[in-house]
């Protein structure tokens, strides 16, 4: 039973996070605009999920991957993890595609760019926050007394899908990082250093792409 409400609600989730962006008013600024996107993953992958968990399935929040209690001794894994994923972001960042791409929030030359990128990397960092709990957290535990390791596999195929707007490269990425986030996040319990890694390569890409576009100083 309790697979069966894992999967329906992921998938109006997943349905829900896609449809209501487009319900922005086209006037809004570009700033808006984003943060209103970030508001609808925080609400759809974070907030639902929780939610879900804790009153519908009775379980405990801290076993959808919030654990912190035992986890300090799993930064090694993930500063490695950051440490290989660096040359692969520098390296794409060269491309004329991920520049097309970020940062996310477009900034124009001749402007200053941080109070803007401040406010949206506030957002940002929550939307991954929200990112890990549904397909670390409330998938991969959700579906683990049904499937077994399987639930992996399973909960790449939409984390997959939800990249295929970005560039071909992130998204094989998408594969070998979930599957990768998913069993890390399968054996320590813990989503917390995922989020961290997660924010970690983001905010590297986006000042990535504005170093090369001259935009830093």
């Amino acid at each position: 039973m309790q697979a069966f409400v894992v999967l329906i609600v992921a998938a109006l989730c997943l349905n829900a996070a896609r449809f209501s962006q487009r319900l922005v008013p086209a006037e809004w600024s570009r700033l808006a605009e984003m943060n209103a996107w970030a508001g609808t993953q925080i609400v759809f992958y974070g907030l639902v999920p929780l939610l879900v968990w804790r009153f519908a399935l009775q379980q405990r929040t801290v076993d959808i991957g919030l654990r912190i209690r035992g986890t300090s001794e799993h930064w090694k894994v993930y500063v490695g993890l950051f440490l290989v994923a660096i040359p692969f972001v520098l390296i794409a960042s060269t491309t004329h595609e991920f520049q097309l791409n970020y940062p996310l929030l477009e900034v124009y030359r001749g402007d200053d760019p941080f109070p803007a990128l401040f406010v949206w990397w506030g957002f940002y960092a929550a939307q991954f926050f929200a990112i890990e709990v549904f397909f670390r957290g409330f998938l991969v535990h959700g579906l683990v007394p049904r499937f077994g390791a399987f639930a992996i596999p399973v909960m790449v195929l939409p984390y997959t899908m939800i990249h295929f707007v970005k560039p071909p490269a992130e998204a094989l990425a998408a594969i070998v990082g979930g599957l990768v986030m998913g069993t890390l996040s399968l054996r320590t319990r813990s989503i917390w250093w995922g989020v961290g890694l997660h924010c970690s390569v983001a905010a590297l890409m986006d000042l990535a792409s504005l170093w090369h576009k001259d935009l830093l100083w």
